[in-house]
């Protein structure tokens, strides 16, 4: 197994784990819609396809350790309201008021972020500390000068995933941004 199907499966595994435990206590269908793994700058994960909505909003966090690495979610701004209503229910938060989204974004991002950090942090055989989650909106491009656009060149793992209430779906992307020798560290699998 190569260094990229390793990533994937450790993704995909820590990831999907999470996602079942968020839909069980939401009742709301959170789903992982894949995950790819490729080399790239910032810019090149940021960017979407044409005809896809751009992601003006992303958590962030820094893993801190020997290899430090960055996560974030990109969301479309206007899904993040329909989001926050997939991850908790009215009953239990009260109705919605103007910043509450905002927060619940942070709290997703906070636990799938983490939940991806450990999965790849544990098939490294690496230990690190996480920063606090990060919230940034705003236009796309801004999005990618806030993660560190540059000419650096990572590994990219990313894990598309869907929220669904109520006939209407949302879809998100998480993204690691391996350093070359981090990447390179990916223990073979079995």
């Amino acid at each position: 197994m190569t260094n990229e199907e390793t990533l994937k499966r450790v993704t995909a595994a820590g990831l999907e784990k999470c996602l079942l435990k968020i839909t069980e206590v939401s009742r709301c269908d959170w789903q992982l819609a894949g995950v790819r793994v490729f080399s790239g700058k910032v810019r090149d994960a940021v960017r979407r396809k044409e005809g896809e909505a751009p992601a003006g909003a992303a958590v962030r966090i820094k893993i801190r350790g020997a290899t430090p690495f960055i996560t974030a979610i990109l969301f479309n701004p206007e899904d993040i309201a329909h989001i926050s209503r997939c991850f908790a229910e009215e009953s239990f938060y009260g109705p919605l008021v103007a910043d509450q989204p905002d927060v619940a974004i942070v709290e997703i991002g906070n636990i799938l972020l983490n939940a991806l950090a450990n999965s790849l942090l544990r098939a490294f055989k690496k230990s690190a500390i996480p920063s606090v989650p990060a919230y940034f909106r705003g236009e796309p491009g801004a999005v990618e000068e806030w993660l560190g656009a540059g000419p650096v060149v990572f590994t990219i793992v990313s894990a598309a995933f869907t929220m669904q209430r109520e006939g209407r779906t949302a879809a998100a992307e998480i993204l690691a941004f391996l350093p070359p020798p981090l990447a390179a560290e990916a223990p073979p699998g079995k």
